[in-house]
């Protein structure tokens, strides 16, 4: 962050000052009181299982120079501003901080893909432009803010990943980046135990869109079949797709590791290929294609963009191990995020196509059956084996084997599945794990890589 005195800070967050001096300057914006250093500023938000005004004392030990309360409270010799609102004073702060740099801003938002299309567009800017992109999970409504002060004067670019599991908290985050260019990668059922309907979650990802005007482009997915519908807008939409779009994937060749497609762009047919298989990722190519485009990129940059993409952690994290090939995918989990894995798989795989899974949570009421209809999708793309584990495993096995799977063996937790996985894989076998991040998954696949 750039240094700022606290006079600006306070003003920045609509709070006054309680102790020190105005000229005192800061470099960093912490809310965790374990990550704060020296010069920075600890805003002590109130969230639903514990209270910063709580851990005042441990950030300031740890180094934070001014700390933002909403309240008059002892602060151990640091800095206080005091605010009606903490939360509110770090968007106020956050959306003040992002005027200071005269850059454009990319938006990234939908039910799946959004980290990889972030990742993705972030690799092709980065071919003529400094990138300033959102690190790890850093895409809430109090990540937002903080990825925007690392802004520095050498960015040029910001590309930022914006989530929600309710209404508004998009629309909170757009007030903040106020988007050039937004991206919406699909409309799915991430969250649906929170928002009741596709519709609702439509409704939610179109908040990015709220504070665009004449000459911001939207770019979607013209295979979404909410997405689509979107017209009559002040801006500019650009929608991408395979059979439906304005900018469209043909001549598509999916091989073993590698898939290669020809798009228009900047006028002339063009070739393109991307180091992973799927339908899925054409779709994340052309999103990132599309923003591209409007920031004057050459088909050169955008392939060196393309070749030089590495996922997140959890994300498609592929190793060889014992003769097989794992494929760690279980960052996150929804049924739309779930096909595009298993469709990765089997166009991937030459042996055995194989898929630990386990449950996928904010499904609500939903649960059920979207578990069932994720068994049903494994066994129409040709999963040979699907091996589960948790509370869903009835449905997934239902639905395998209902429409055709051919193995499918369960367990009623991740410890009992991990004890016996070894045993039931084979050299040659290609195997997925794929699930929300709270089954901690990935500690399996760890587990299972340090043992064959």
């Amino acid at each position: 962050m750039k240094s700022l005195t606290l006079d600006r800070i306070a003003r920045m967050c609509r709070g006054r000052i309680v102790s020190g001096r105005g000229d005192e300057t800061f470099d960093a914006v912490c809310i965790d009181s374990r990550l704060a250093k020296q010069g920075s500023v600890f805003f002590a938000l109130k969230g639903e299982v514990t209270d910063g005004h709580l851990y005042i004392e441990k950030a300031v030990e740890t180094g934070a120079g001014c700390v933002i309360t909403d309240h008059e409270t002892d602060c151990f010799g640091a800095c206080q501003i005091v605010t009606e609102d903490t939360f509110k004073a770090l968007q106020d702060m956050a959306a003040a901080y992002r005027d200071m740099f005269d850059i454009p801003f990319v938006g990234v938002t939908g039910s799946s893909g959004k980290t990889t299309n972030k990742d993705l567009i972030a690799s092709v800017l980065s071919q003529k432009y400094d990138v300033l992109k959102t690190f790890g999970n850093l895409n809430s409504t109090t990540g937002v803010p903080l990825t925007l002060f690392d802004l520095e004067d050498h960015h040029q670019i910001a590309v930022i990943e914006m989530s929600m599991s309710a209404p508004g908290e998009i629309l909170g985050n757009a007030a903040i980046v106020r988007p050039d260019t937004a991206v919406i990668t699909n409309v799915g059922t991430a969250h649906i135990e929170f928002l009741g309907s596709r519709e609702n979650i439509f409704r939610a990802k179109s908040e990015i869109m709220a504070y665009m005007h004449e000459g911001n482009r939207l770019i979607v997915n013209g295979e979404d079949d909410m997405l689509s519908t979107i017209s009559d807008t002040p801006y500019d939409v650009v929608m991408v797709g395979i059979d439906h779009g304005d900018l469209r994937a043909y001549d598509i060749f999916q091989g073993h590791d590698s898939v290669s497609f020809s798009c228009r762009y900047a006028g002339c047919d063009e070739r393109f290929t991307f180091g992973y298989v799927g339908t899925h990722n054409i779709i994340n190519c052309l999103n990132a294609i599309a923003v591209a485009e409007i920031y004057g990129l050459s088909p050169e940059q955008v392939q060196a963009g393309f070749n030089c993409f590495e996922p997140s952690s959890n994300r498609m994290q592929i190793v060889q191990a014992g003769g097989m090939t794992l494929i760690n995918d279980a960052y996150n989990a929804n049924y739309e995020a779930f096909s595009a894995a298993m469709d990765f798989l089997c166009r991937r795989a030459e042996g055995r196509k194989v898929v630990v899974a386990s449950d996928m949570y904010e499904l609500g009421e939903f649960s059920p059956q979207l578990h069932r209809r994720t068994g049903e999708r494994a066994a129409e793309l040709g999963v040979d084996l699907l091996i589960a584990c948790g509370e869903y495993i009835d449905s997934y096995r239902d639905g395998y084997l209902s429409s055709g799977g051919s193995e499918c063996v369960v367990f009623p937790d991740r410890d009992s599945m991990a004890a016996e996985l070894k045993k039931l894989l084979k050299a040659g076998d290609t195997v997925l794990f794929k699930a929300s991040r709270g089954v901690k998954l990935e500690e399996v696949f760890n587990s299972l890589k340090e043992n064959l």
